[in-house]
């Protein structure tokens, strides 16, 4: 909208031209409107190494932003028929976003697995991998040693699972184990350290990989599958997004609940002309 760009402006204006607080340290003052410290770090990173930094770039810009404000206050932009109108729009606006917010999206995000997996089962032709896509096992360990072991005793049979649990009871290798994951999906934007993409990509389906060292620990991959970007996503890798959309019409259906309410609430007539009159107050946006 045409006023859009002015909502911070004129936010930003009616908050901070103000008095400072009796007893409060002043940094900075413009006419007989005063900024405090106080005031001034709840503006800013209080825990940046650069805090004079901000601090110094904040007081510029309040400098700025108040000495426009008190001229266009002297201008009697506040009280301009265009001003009036904007501030009114931006009230109903942020009244409006915060009365849905409240009622609409402020939901737990509740979505059952059956859900889930009915919605994948009539939409699954709309879900495809977007990019290559590797199922793994991944274990990290802090010693080189202890790594090797695991990836001798998984290629030699042993369950991952199996082998994981038992290296984390085991009083001599427990301390070394660091994390462990089944059969989670990665990409090589979601796969750390990055060089972990390079070693799962060349491996076989079931094939373990060696310790791969990177800094701080020692990691051991099993690929259990890869799937190709464009082909179709099973409901494992499609939860993500089936849960989304379920949250999303969810929140649609609430939403024209909502106004069908509120029509039969208020009642809605809609004059389109000199001599038409339509009542909307059953009609479903």
């Amino acid at each position: 909208m045409r006023f859009a760009g002015l909502v911070l402006p004129v936010l930003t204006a009616l908050l901070i031209g103000c008095s400072g607080r009796r007893g409060a340290e002043v940094v900075a003052r413009v006419g007989n409107s005063e900024l405090t410290l106080e005031d001034a770090r709840t503006h800013i990173d209080t825990t940046s190494s650069a805090f004079d930094l901000a601090l110094n770039d904040y007081v510029a810009h309040w400098v700025n932003t108040e000495l426009l404000y008190q001229e266009a206050r002297r201008q009697g932009v506040e009280s301009s028929e265009p001003f009036v109108h904007q501030l009114e729009d931006v009230r109903r606006q942020l009244a409006n976003q915060s009365y849905l917010e409240r009622t609409i999206y402020s939901d737990t995000g509740v979505v059952t697995t059956a859900q889930m997996v009915e919605y994948f089962r009539q939409h699954a032709s709309e879900f495809l991998v977007h990019e290559n896509t590797l199922k793994l096992n991944v274990i990290a360990l802090n010693s080189r040693d202890v790594a090797t072991a695991f990836a001798a005793a998984v290629s030699k049979g042993a369950p991952w699972n199996t082998a994981a649990d038992s290296f984390r009871i085991e009083p001599a290798t427990s301390s070394s184990v660091l994390s462990v994951s089944s059969g989670d999906y990665y990409t090589s934007q979601t796969l750390f350290p990055p060089e972990l993409w390079k070693v799962a990509s060349a491996l076989s389906v079931n094939e373990v990989s060696f310790p791969v060292k990177t800094t701080g620990a020692y990691f051991v991959l099993q690929l259990l599958s890869k799937v190709q970007q464009g082909a179709p996503a099973d409901f494992d890798m499609a939860r993500p997004e089936v849960r989304q959309r379920l949250l999303i019409d969810g929140r649609r259906q609430r939403y024209d609940d909502l106004l069908g309410t509120l029509r039969r609430k208020y009642g809605v007539q809609v004059m389109l002309g000199s001599h038409r009159l339509t009542d909307t107050s059953h009609v479903h946006e």
